[in-house]
C-alpha cells in the first residue's frame, strides 16, 4: 500500500487534503483528511484542520468522500479499505485540481503537509469545476 499525500482545490480559498503515510516514529501508516480555508490575501488560514463539515458543504464529491471515510480518520486501513479509498480518490481527481505525491520510503519521516506557500500560490489558479 503506497503512502501518499494529496490536496484538492475546492475554490481559490478552500483546500481538502487526504493523506496516508507513516508520521515520525510511528510503525504503521495511517489515514487522515483535513480541510483549510485561506484568508483572501493568502497570508494565513482563517480555518483549518477538522473543518471538513463546514468547508466542504458546497462540494458534493469531496463531501461524499469525507463522510464515507471519516470513520477511518487516524486509523490503519486494511488492504481492501486502502484499495477502495484509492478508487474513491479518483472521483476527486476527476472533479478538482489536485496535487498528489506518492511518498518515497527513503524520505522518512514525512512532512505531514504540503508547504503553506506552495498551497497559497497553487490556489491562485481557477478551480477546475
Amino acid at each position: 500500500m503506497k503512502e501518499f499525500q494529496a490536496v484538492f482545490q475546492m475554490s481559490k480559498t478552500i483546500i481538502f487534503e487526504v493523506r496516508y503515510y507513516t508520521l515520525g516514529t510511528n510503525s504503521h501508516p495511517y489515514f487522515a483528511t483535513s480541510a483549510a480555508q485561506f484568508y483572501r490575501n493568502k497570508q494565513d488560514f482563517s480555518r483549518c484542520g477538522q473543518a471538513q463539515p463546514e468547508l466542504l458543504k458546497g462540494y458534493r464529491t469531496a463531501r461524499k468522500f469525507f463522510e464515507k471515510w471519516d470513520a477511518c480518520h487516524l486509523h490503519d486501513l486494511t488492504p481492501e479499505q486502502y484499495n477502495e479509498m484509492r478508487d474513491d480518490l479518483k472521483a476527486l481527481e476527476n472533479q478538482y485540481n489536485y496535487i498528489l505525491e506518492e511518498l518515497d520510503e527513503s524520505r522518512r519521516p514525512y512532512s505531514p503537509h504540503f508547504s503553506f506557500y506552495r498551497l497559497a500560490n497553487w490556489t491562485k489558479q481557477n478551480p477546475k469545476h
